[in-house]
């Protein structure tokens, strides 16, 4: 896979503020303004409590970033450089993209140049690494912290 297409996680959304807040935003937003993607929502009605997945906030996408996207790879990064030593092995798969505009919804993609959120599901269960390293977001708004994720 193209480097391009990584991508940068900067945190984790509690359980709590997801059902508490994203969701109910999201559904809000749908109800107010229409469902954008009917592709996304249909993809993220069915999936928004898989089984291994988690949602983020993730960094400034480098390309368009199609849902659907599987990574193989998981590393620590320092100033946006993957640090060799923590590279793991990750399959992982990106469930839906949100937009973080005043209106948030399911997304068929993450765009270029924005940070947005993501649900995404871990094939072998959510790694460690993911708990141990990453800021885990229980309030918003929120600032991310120095320490990132990468896949890849």
């Amino acid at each position: 896979m193209a480097e391009r297409n990584r991508l940068i996680l900067w945190g984790w959304f509690s359980l709590e503020i997801v059902k508490n807040k994203l969701i109910p935003d999201m559904e809000k937003n749908i109800l107010q303004y229409g469902v954008r993607s009917p592709i996304a929502y249909k993809k993220f009605q069915k999936n928004k409590y898989v089984l291994n997945s988690l949602y983020f906030h993730h960094s400034y996408a480098e390309s368009d970033i199609p849902i659907g996207q599987n990574y193989t790879k998981i590393a620590l990064m320092d100033n946006y450089k993957i640090l060799q030593n923590s590279i793991q092995t990750c399959h992982s798969e990106v469930i839906c993209f949100f937009t973080c505009d005043p209106k948030m919804q399911p997304s068929e993609h993450a765009m270029r140049g924005h940070h947005e959120l993501s649900l995404i599901q871990f094939k072998q269960g959510i790694p460690r690494m993911i708990y141990n390293e990453l800021f885990e977001i229980t309030e918003l708004p929120f600032s991310p912290a120095k320490k990132q994720i990468c896949l890849y």
